[in-house]
């Protein structure tokens, strides 16, 4: 798939926006080369900005954000919130991809439309955004992460991954690059967003809890306890 007309209209377009809302304090843009963090899942969703990729994912690279008011205006509602990160470049010919998801690369295993992604990004951040942190889901101008991406609520962004991209708080995530031109995915990075709003993003990034081990064993010790009282029954039972 050759992208690279497609590519200039949409530079184009977003140094156009760049230019209109210059000055505009906090506002919500993002561009060519660049990781947004959605947090979503209710009525509201916050967006943020979070940097270059270059930058944010090179090797041992670590950045923290506080996003606590905008976790909070998300999770007020009934569902509780769903977090990924995401973004297009055109750093290869064809363009390439950022997706993060609870998997792993050998996971990902399917269909991959990644050119939906990319384009859709791209469209999506080429039109005038908002100022602040959060929008509507239902944003009367189209703005929101689920009216662009996440149309179907299932985090698999307009149907080009064979599995969910998203996470839940307190859930380690793995960042995916993908290549557009040969639908492969690699592992660049991992995320996490606490319940407490703080994002950790980096390369390696943060690494997932194990359990403790006393729960471990608490957990083992009742398996055993289940099987003796199998057994017994079992007895009692012939």
């Amino acid at each position: 798939m050759r992208l690279t007309a497609f590519k200039r209209t949409i530079m184009a377009s977003v140094l156009a926006v760049a230019t209109a809302v210059a000055g505009q304090a906090q506002a919500f843009t993002f561009g060519d080369g660049d990781l947004v963090l959605a947090i979503y899942g209710n009525s509201t969703e916050a967006l943020y900005n979070l940097g270059n990729f270059n930058t944010r994912l090179n090797s041992g690279a670590t950045f923290s954000l506080d996003v606590s008011a905008g976790l909070a205006a998300a999770q007020v509602g009934t569902t509780p919130v769903k977090y990924t990160i995401l973004g297009w470049d055109t750093t290869l010919a064809n363009g390439q991809i950022h997706a993060a998801t609870t998997f792993d690369a050998a996971q990902l295993t399917g269909t991959k439309d990644f050119g939906t992604q990319f384009i859709a990004s791209a469209v999506w951040s080429s039109q005038p955004l908002f100022a602040g942190d959060t929008i509507s889901r239902t944003d009367s101008l189209n703005r929101s992460f689920t009216q662009n991406l996440n149309t179907s609520g299932s985090g698999q962004f307009e149907g080009a991954w064979p599995l969910a991209m998203q996470g839940n708080l307190d859930q380690v995530l793995n960042i995916m690059r993908g290549n557009v031109e040969t639908s492969a995915f690699t592992q660049v990075g991992r995320v996490l967003l606490t319940s407490s709003g703080l994002l950790t993003i980096g390369n390696p990034g943060p690494t997932p809890v194990p359990l403790p081990a006393g729960v471990v064993l608490f957990g083992s010790g009742l398996i055993g306890l289940i099987g003796i009282a199998r057994r017994s029954f079992n007895r009692m039972a012939a």
